[in-house]
């Protein structure tokens, strides 16, 4: 089991985190917190559980038995549950129809999804209608050189094939005239947009020069 890092959620989250034991068997946890508990980036505040199977009926009454009937329900399709926990906490669980790449990262809680499918999800997102949020993950798998953009591009055109655009992704990693909220709870040192965008843009201009 890996080293976790914990610090990126709080009292009530970490009391989640360890409630979501109760479906480990349903799926893994993926998005901004998977990758928080492995690489430390910043706060987290939601759990988003990919199950790659169809969710089943009775999960539900399974959620208010692990967190309390007080649990709100958000939204509830065949696909996807969304709702909100006693003490606040949104937690989603939906089915995903792109299979793992790699093989969840296992805890004494539930899975996490491994770092290199977490870069696929993030660029595929970005390829769509990202948030901040997903610029500053994808910034610090790569400045930190969990992977490269070229390996990130190449694993999501094997993921999600032709449902993925590099073309798009490439232009909407250095497009932010959408992007209204910029705040993040950094875990260390604090780093301004200013700073990630220019190193988005430079890492863009060197794949396309590498290209040519």
């Amino acid at each position: 089991m890996s080293q976790l890092i914990l610090a990126s959620l709080d009292k009530n989250r970490l009391k989640v985190f360890e409630k979501l034991k109760a479906f480990n068997n349903i799926g893994v946890l993926g998005g901004g917190t998977a990758l928080s508990l492995q690489i430390g980036q910043r706060v987290s505040y939601d759990f988003d559980i990919f199950s790659y199977s169809r969710l089943p009926r009775n999960l539900w009454k399974d959620i208010k038995n692990v967190f309390g009937k007080e649990c709100e329900k958000l939204l509830d399709f065949e696909d996807q549950l969304n709702l909100k926990t006693p003490n606040g906490i949104r937690v989603t669980f939906f089915y995903d129809n792109y299979k793992l790449l790699f093989k969840p990262v296992k805890t004494k809680h539930i899975d996490l999804m491994n770092i290199h499918d977490i870069a696929c999800n993030k660029a595929y997102i970005i390829g769509r209608r990202p948030k901040w949020r997903d610029y500053v993950d994808l910034y610090f798998l790569l400045k930190e050189k969990h992977i490269t953009l070229e390996k990130t591009i190449d694993l999501s055109l094997k993921k999600f094939k032709s449902d993925f655009s590099e073309r798009l992704f490439l232009q909407q990693l250095v497009y932010w005239e959408d992007i209204t909220d910029y705040k993040i709870q950094f875990l260390n040192e604090g780093i301004s947009p200013d700073k990630i965008k220019y190193f988005l843009e430079e890492r863009v201009k060197e794949f396309k020069e590498h290209e040519l």
